[in-house]
């Protein structure tokens, strides 16, 4: 979904997560970096939306730089993004998917805008909670190897 964020569906729920503002210089290697945070996510057993909200960190700060290979994003550049906080947060797309068409009881949804909370059939997640949470176990799972 590039520019709008990215969603990640299972058999039980689906997650949503605004993509980040940044300024784009190369796309090079941002779908690797992308890919490469949902499966890390998966090995630490993070939630879909905090593994979502680190692939969209991870494939933004790629973005920033030029080329892929030895430019994609560092852990310095995730976590600079991810505490910014600039979401491209476009309320009326969002709930217009949603709406028409995701069929799931449970959608957690990414927000930088709103307390964690219930809207309908949407379960909102404050983004400075998941930064929180997930932070300090990125960076030990980077010091641990």
């Amino acid at each position: 979904m590039g520019a709008k964020g990215s969603i990640l569906i299972t058999m039980s729920s689906i997650s949503c997560a605004p993509a980040f503002k940044v300024n784009v210089v190369d796309t090079v290697g941002c779908g690797d970096s992308f890919v490469a945070a949902i499966a890390c996510g998966f090995i630490h057993n993070l939630s879909m939306v905090h593994a979502l909200t680190i692939a969209n960190a991870a494939g933004a700060a790629t973005a920033m730089d030029c080329g892929g290979g030895r430019n994609v994003a560092t852990l310095k550049q995730v976590r600079e993004l991810m505490e910014a906080a600039n979401l491209n947060e476009d309320e009326k797309f969002w709930n217009e998917l949603i709406d028409e068409n995701l069929d799931a009881e449970e959608i957690t949804f990414l927000s930088r805008m709103v307390i964690n909370g219930r809207n309908n059939r949407m379960n909102r997640v404050l983004l400075q909670k998941i930064v929180s949470e997930m932070l300090p176990k990125l960076e030990a799972a980077w010091v641990n190897g």
